[in-house]
């Protein structure tokens, strides 16, 4: 009977989780795979890594299908950039969930947590960057120009009802290549799905349309997270009822999120979200450290130090609002 109650509450915590991760994740367009994993560790200390990055792939995996019909109705995603570049990603996803087992099974796992705690900081920095408008892109004047490009494109854009005409450089296109790999690389060894460096390259590299590069990005993150969750699943990291838990959690989440994000400033999501990130990649960071023996810290003083960097990090956006983007 004790057993059963454990599990029941255990259940219906990584269902919260996933209600969490789904929130925050549809909030910043970054996807709930990378908060529910450090969420997952913060939470249940004894959890090893490598199972809550199973659980965070399959929720990937679901939450991709789920969007990823809606998207392709709308007709969002740019089909032939993901068939280029997804192959690509699938082989970083193949390389990362290699490297995840061998640095598992030789008691490096604690490397993990160093790396991902490295990978929040980044998503942080880069919802910071990020525009939220349209740059108007200037006329090809000249044959050199028109060489270079490789794509011309539009889709349409419900909400400034017309449609908006984008352009694929080589040389962007090009430059997009090792970071699609890496974020591939990212989702096998960390079990993120990849979202947040598919983000920087579809959309910071090749110049793709914020819409078209979440969708395409959406669509890519399903093909990495299957990939790399066949091979968890092969590696015994995969629980079957903790990731249908996580699941049941992070669908309404994301779609709660979309109903918020059209009415809400995204400075105040960003001032939130972040700080909770701030916590979130310090504790990846002590957890990591703590692990590989490099910094034996107490829990609670891990806690405490944690909790610290969130409020100074909340008082510190709250300083800066003006200088987040809107």
């Amino acid at each position: 009977m004790l057993f059963i109650t454990e599990f029941v509450i255990t259940f219906l915590i990584i269902l919260v989780c996933g209600f969490v991760a789904g929130l925050i994740g549809g909030l910043l367009g970054l996807g709930g795979a990378v908060v529910l994993t450090p969420l997952l560790t913060s939470i249940f200390e004894n959890l090893p890594i490598q199972y809550a990055a199973g659980i965070s792939l399959v929720s990937a995996l679901a939450t991709s299908l789920m969007s990823g019909y809606r998207y392709l109705n709308m007709k969002l995603p740019n089909i032939k950039v993901m068939l280029f570049l997804c192959p690509i990603a699938t082989f970083g996803a193949i390389v990362g969930s290699l490297m995840a087992y061998h640095l598992i099974s030789r008691g490096f796992n604690w490397i993990l947590y160093l790396v991902f705690s490295f990978i929040m900081i980044l998503t942080m920095v880069l919802s910071l960057k990020r525009k939220e408008k349209y740059t108007i892109t200037p006329i090809l004047t000249g044959q050199g120009d028109i060489d270079h490009v490789i794509l011309n494109d539009a889709f349409f854009d419900a909400t400034l009802k017309t449609y908006v005409n984008y352009t694929i450089y080589r040389g962007d296109f090009i430059k997009s290549i090792p970071i699609m790999f890496f974020g591939g690389l990212m989702s096998g060894l960390l079990g993120i799905g990849g979202g947040p460096i598919n983000i920087l390259a579809l959309y910071n590299v090749i110049g793709l349309p914020l819409k078209v590069a979440t969708a395409t990005s959406n669509l890519i993150v399903g093909v990495t997270a299957a990939t790399s969750g066949s091979l968890y699943w092969a590696f015994g990291y995969i629980q079957p009822y903790l990731a249908m838990a996580s699941v049941l959690g992070i669908a309404p989440g994301a779609y709660l999120a979309s109903y918020l994000l059209p009415r809400v400033r995204s400075s105040s999501i960003k001032i939130v979200l972040l700080s909770v990130f701030s916590y979130l990649s310090v504790r990846m960071l002590l957890s990591g450290l703590n692990r590989g023996h490099i910094l034996i810290v107490p829990m609670m003083i891990r806690h405490i130090i944690a909790f610290s960097v969130l409020i100074i990090a909340l008082v510190i956006l709250i300083i800066m609002r003006k200088h987040i983007t809107d």
